[in-house]
């Protein structure tokens, strides 16, 4: 998405992959771009002029259609894009910032209680600046500095280093990300948490997130990269059954838990659920200078590894002062317990992983 603010007007334009058309469309499970009509092209315009909310001064302000583009070639959905080019009319007194949001595919069911997620690189400049600065947007409003001279004001080049906005952008843009991407990732929290559910000690669960972070880190790597990729029909159904092994291991092979067996399958599945982490990071990278690309990667990981932690560090807490208070039959018992229910869970992720994916190959 790209944004320029002038005196009294702000111009928009947005990318839109025929994908995402065809998922408005109820038709995601399309491998081929049809020939979308003009009206249908004509209604999208529309769809997304209703999703993409900006707020100046507390007030919605209403875009109108000027351009639309339609793709210079065609190939698969996810790579063939229409851009739509829309103007908004700012108030008099030209605003400081604008609030810019999106709803785009929300009401789009993925699978069972899941929606279609959609992110944007978003550049934007004043028409007075030279250098465009980034954020990402995902479903959650984002704030944008206009640079506009207001009426008491005038505009003061080189104030702050443009360089400096870009990459604070493009680090807390990112972190928040990870944070978000892992906090919401019930899988991922699942499968760390029956990892750690049986650790006896500090050190032993150290060992244990160090060897996923590590693994996790590696394939992330590589993924954004272009190094080693897996289609998500491969991963999530193998993230799934991650969690099931784990979470069974502990219930009928207690022992290997405290063994070095351990650290191999926290490794080895870690390497999977970076896969997973790649996959909520190369869309919202999609189109991002190489310049950003290893301040994107190295703030998202950050960003995972925090929301790690907050889960993590917690339910240790927790275990710790529970040994305290009950016998270890009774721990035996509840840790038991605990794995069974993660491993149903785990079953429901499996049984929507392959369903999800079945819909999309359809």
């Amino acid at each position: 998405m790209w944004l320029q603010f002038e005196p009294g007007l702000m111009r928009v334009a947005v990318n839109v992959s025929a994908r995402e058309i065809q998922i408005v469309q109820g038709k995601p499970s399309e491998s081929i771009v049809g020939k979308f009509t003009n009206e249908q092209i004509q209604t999208h315009a529309q769809y997304v002029l209703e999703h993409i909310m900006i707020k100046a001064s507390g007030n919605k302000l209403d875009g109108l259609l000027r351009l639309i583009q339609e793709p210079t070639t065609i190939q698969y959905p996810d790579n063939t894009f229409y851009q739509f080019q829309y103007e908004y009319r700012l108030p008099l007194v030209n605003p400081t910032e604008v609030v810019l949001s999106q709803s785009m595919l929300q009401e789009c069911q993925y699978s069972a209680g899941l929606a279609w997620s959609v992110s944007y690189i978003v550049r934007y400049k004043s028409n007075l600046d030279q250098v465009s600065r980034i954020v990402l947007l995902t479903n959650y409003p984002v704030a944008l500095k206009t640079d506009l001279p207001s009426v008491n004001d005038q505009f003061k080049a080189g104030e702050v280093s443009v360089g400096r906005r870009v990459k604070d952008n493009i680090f807390w843009d990112y972190f928040k990300h990870g944070v978000i991407h892992i906090l919401t990732g019930y899988d991922h929290l699942l499968f760390i948490s029956a990892l750690v559910i049986v650790t006896l000690s500090l050190w032993e669960m150290a060992k244990v997130i160090l060897a996923f972070t590590l693994a996790h880190s590696i394939t992330l790597i590589l993924c954004v990269f272009g190094i080693l990729r897996l289609p998500s029909v491969v991963v999530e159904p193998i993230i799934a059954l991650s969690i099931i092994f784990v979470a069974l291991e502990n219930i009928f092979w207690p022992k290997r838990t405290h063994s070095s067996l351990r650290l191999v399958v926290a490794f080895g599945f870690g390497l999977i659920h970076g896969l997973g982490f790649a996959g909520g990071l190369l869309d919202a990278m999609a189109g991002l200078p190489v310049a950003g690309t290893w301040l994107a990667l190295t703030s998202f990981s950050i960003g995972v590894e925090c929301g790690n932690q907050a889960v993590v560090m917690p339910l240790f807490a927790v275990l710790v002062q529970s040994r305290k208070k009950i016998s270890e039959g009774s721990l035996l018992k509840f840790t038991s317990a605990c794995s069974f229910i993660v491993a149903i869970l785990g079953v429901y992720y499996l049984v929507v992983a392959i369903r999800a994916q079945h819909l999309l190959s359809r």
